[in-house]
Order: structure tokens, then C-alpha cells, then sequence
């Protein structure tokens, strides 16, 4: 009797599986929910190789015109500030394919557990694939590595680099500090985040040039701040801050909007988001001894990521062969992307870094 079979690596199996794959690392990623393919994202999705060959995605910024026009009746052509010249800065993102595997060691350790090889290959990819991509986001958004970092991304490739996209350090005019530290060889125990620091991040970001864009929610404008645990808990234990109720009644004011998925709340249209991997450092202060970490304050338009083409809707693909002559499972997930911060004329475009002190709660 006939029978219909999908053997190992059958192509139908391996789409499947990736399909699978991407579904479950979208919902393990933190960052997933600030993605979206408009400038007023937060992470902008930048489709223009999905379906064509490149390497590299080019975007622009017009900047606003800034001259005095004319009155009357005088002639505008060749007027010194009646003409002026559109202005405009470029910036780009490079994908590189990235892979990682998982084997078996052969039928017999198979038979000694009840696990289906593929369920749990595809389970523990997707939980590594989202600790990268939010790893890549943490770094280059806040332009370090830090300490503790998991995967070590930018041990591959030049340098602090990965599929040659740099990993670049605030400008000084997106740098800011908590308490009355002015850099971070300052930061001392008492400089710690406050909602004070909050309410200065809102008021820069609207008088800087180029302001930081908010991103719309229900027709209003947000941005998002985003902390370190420990940061998270030093705000709401502070003794000096007598709010924080005001700040946890005010979560979901956006009707369900991924943005305030597993938000802290909310306090001056900025949503408060906590993360135990936001980059950390051991080496602020004085004595470059002080523990610290960066919190980032994040607009529309603070960072892109790209896919290779092909990559829509799976992004990874799913290869399973049979090592020593079909013994062992060998199943090996790629994807071809890249992530960056996003920055004009050698400023930082939608991201502010605020560096605080970091106190142990042990």
C-alpha cells in the first residue's frame, strides 16, 4: 500500500520548521514589539532587499529649511535667503548572514529521552536567536558592550563591528547623565535615576536640533525609556520620589498597544520599560571602580534592522542532515540581517543615553 512520506529535509519540512522558528523567536524577542516598517517606529523594519540582491540599505533625512523668506515685491531668484537648498543627510545598514547549529549525538541518546530533536532544536534556536537580536539592539543603540553580555556578537568580524556595521558611542549632544554628574568618570552612589531625570530627557529631546520624533499612539506622542532592572528598582524604591502610584495607574493608556506590553507605566508620555540585559558597566567614577548602566530614552526612528532577500516570512532558514551515515540529527538555523542605530551628520537620530549609577540590591 502506498503511503505518503516526508523524509529528513524534505523541503516541505525544513519551510515548516523555519516558519515555526521565526514565529517563536518574534515572541521571545523583547524588542519585536518596537518594530514596525513606518518612520514613526521605533525600530524601523527596512525592506528594500528582501526581494532583490545588496549588501546594504541606504536611507536619508531631509532637514526642515531654516532661512527667512522675502516680503514684497523683491526678487526671490538668487536671494540669499529667499532660495535655499534642500538639505540632505544619509546613513546605512549592512546585512551579513549569521547561523547557528544544533546536533544530536546519535539514535541511541535519542531513545533514552522522550524529546522530539526537532521540537527542541527549533525551541532552544529561537530562544538563542532572540537573546541575538535583542543583544545587537542593546549594544548598538547604546553604542557599548558593557559587561555580561551574552553571545559576544562583536567578538566576530572587525572588531566592534558585526556584517560591518560600527558600534558608535553617543555623541556628546545625545549623552546625558543622572544627578549632578556631567560625564562618567563622575558618576558617584548618589547619582541615580530619578523621575527628575525623566522630565529633563523630555525636555531635551523637544529642544535639540534635530528634535527627537515621538512615535504616535492613539494620536498621541510617546517616547519610551528604557532601564536596567536595577534601575527600574532604584526608581520605584526611591524615598525621595512619592509618585510612583501615579505612574503604575497611568499603564495602558494606549488601548492594548504592543508598546506598552510588560511596561512599568507611564510618566510624562514616556513609557518605562525594564530589561536585566540594558548594557551595564564596572568602570565609571573616579576611580573608574563605580558600578553604572545606560538607560536609553528612544524616539521614532533610533534604530533599523534589515533582512537579506527571500527572508519574508520566514528571515531564518532551516537545514537538517544526518551526520555519521544517519546516525545524528544536525539541524542549523541562519539568518541574513542587520542592526544598527541610526544617526545623520554624525549625530544620533532618535536616542538619548542616560548613564546612572548602578547600586546592588545584595
Amino acid at each position: 500500500m502506498a503511503m505518503t512520506e516526508f523524509a529528513l529535509g524534505d523541503p516541505l519540512a525544513v519551510q515548516r520548521w523555519s516558519t515555526s522558528l521565526a514565529v517563536e523567536a518574534a515572541k521571545k524577542s523583547y524588542f519585536s514589539k518596537f518594530i514596525g516598517t513606518g518612520n514613526d517606529s521605533l525600530i524601523v523594519l527596512k525592506n528594500e532587499l528582501h526581494k532583490g540582491a545588496g549588501e546594504k540599505v541606504t536611507f536619508g533625512l531631509r532637514m526642515k529649511l531654516v532661512e527667512y523668506g522675502i516680503e514684497g515685491d523683491e526678487v526671490i531668484e538668487g536671494h540669499a535667503t529667499g532660495e535655499e537648498a534642500l538639505t540632505f543627510f544619509s546613513d546605512a545598514v549592512f546585512i551579513d548572514q549569521l547561523r547557528k547549529s544544533t546536533k544530536s549525538k546519535g539514535k541511541m541518546s535519542e531513545q533514552r529521552v522522550p524529546y522530539n530533536m526537532r521540537k527542541e532544536g527549533r525551541d532552544a534556536l529561537a530562544t538563542w536567536w532572540a537573546e541575538e537580536m535583542d543583544e545587537e539592539f542593546f549594544c548598538y543603540l547604546s553604542g557599548a558592550r558593557g559587561i555580561g553580555t551574552m553571545h559576544n556578537a562583536f567578538d566576530v568580524g572587525a572588531g566592534n563591528a558585526r556584517a560591518n556595521n560600527d558600534l558608535l558611542p553617543p555623541d556628546a549632544a545625545h549623552q546625558m547623565y543622572s544627578g549632578d554628574a556631567a560625564a562618567f568618570d563622575e558618576i558617584a552612589s548618589d547619582d541615580t535615576i530619578a523621575l527628575a531625570d525623566i522630565e529633563r530627557l523630555v525636555a531635551y529631546a523637544e529642544i535639540t536640533d534635530p528634535m527627537i520624533q515621538p512615535f504616535m499612539i492613539n494620536g498621541e506622542k510617546k517616547y519610551v525609556l528604557l532601564m536596567h532592572t536595577l534601575q527600574a528598582f532604584a526608581l520605584r524604591t526611591s524615598t525621595t520620589e512619592k509618585d510612583w502610584l501615579d505612574i503604575h495607574m497611568a499603564t495602558d493608556r494606549g488601548g492594548g498597544a504592543m508598546m506598552y506590553k510588560n511596561a512599568l507605566g507611564e510618566y510624562a508620555d514616556v513609557i518605562l520599560h525594564k530589561h536585566r540585559n540594558s548594557i551595564t558597566f564596572d568602570d565609571a567614577g573616579a576611580g573608574s571602580d563605580q558600578p553604572a548602566s545606560r538607560s536609553l530614552f528612544l524616539g521614532a526612528q533610533a534604530g533599523v534592522i534589515a533582512y537579506g532577500q527571500n527572508s519574508t516570512p520566514n528571515r531564518y532558514n532551516w537545514h537538517e542532515e544526518s551526520d555519521d551515515r544517519g546516525n545524528a540529527l544536525a539541524i542549523t538555523a541562519g539568518c541574513i540581517f542587520g542592526i544598527k542605530k541610526v544617526r545623520f551628520n554624525s549625530k544620533d537620530f532618535g536616542v538619548i543615553a542616560l548613564d546612572s549609577y548602578m547600586a546592588p540590591i545584595v
